[in-house]
């Protein structure tokens, strides 16, 4: 019974390991993009996305 635990233990441990590593990197704090900015300018985080531009003869067939 103990050969089984020990062999058990053995084979889960890797994958275990590999889940634990998956999960710190996709949980990381992302790194900060400027720190200073000069005055007036926008953190890319905080612009607004503009529309993207569509072709009339793509849009209307």
């Amino acid at each position: 019974m103990l050969k089984v635990i020990a062999l058990m233990s053995i084979s889960l441990a890797p994958a275990v390991g590999g889940a634990l590593m998956y999960h710190l990197v996709r949980t990381r704090a992302k790194a900060p993009g400027r720190a200073a900015l000069a005055v007036g300018q926008i953190p890319l985080t905080r612009r607004p996305r503009r529309a993207m531009a569509v072709r009339r003869e793509v849009a209307h067939v």
